[in-house]
């Protein structure tokens, strides 16, 4: 199989995965729940007011042993990243750091994924 072939076939699995993780956020969230947008970047939204710096992880204590599959762990990090920025006001979240390593299953790895971001309240 050619580089370009296994190349274009990882791109169709993101797409799909992004597909379905955006679905499922979206049936997530609750209703009366304002929308934060979350960005990804080098810099911040331009012209918006900087309210705090927010953590969302897919722990929810320390000593939790997470066996849960890891889309739904992504989903409950980012779902807490936003759940931390509506406290403070905020309708963007723009990412300045995140732990992945919860992808793979590697013994003695820590499967936890962390975002942390900058929260902004844009008009």
């Amino acid at each position: 199989m050619s580089v370009s072939k296994e190349i274009s076939q990882l791109i169709q699995r993101v797409m799909l995965a992004l597909l379905i993780i955006g679905c499922a956020e979206v049936s997530a969230q609750p209703e009366d729940a304002k929308a934060v947008t979350i960005i990804l970047g080098e810099q911040g939204p331009d012209g918006c007011e900087l309210l705090g710096k927010v953590k969302g992880s897919s722990k929810e204590s320390e000593t939790e042993e997470d066996n849960t599959p890891y889309t739904d762990r992504l989903i409950k990090a980012r779902n807490n990243l936003r759940s931390e920025a509506q406290k403070l006001g905020g309708n963007n979240v723009h990412i300045i750091y995140s732990n992945n390593t919860g992808k793979y299953d590697i013994p003695g790895v820590d499967k936890e994924i962390i975002f942390i971001g900058n929260v902004y309240r844009c008009e």
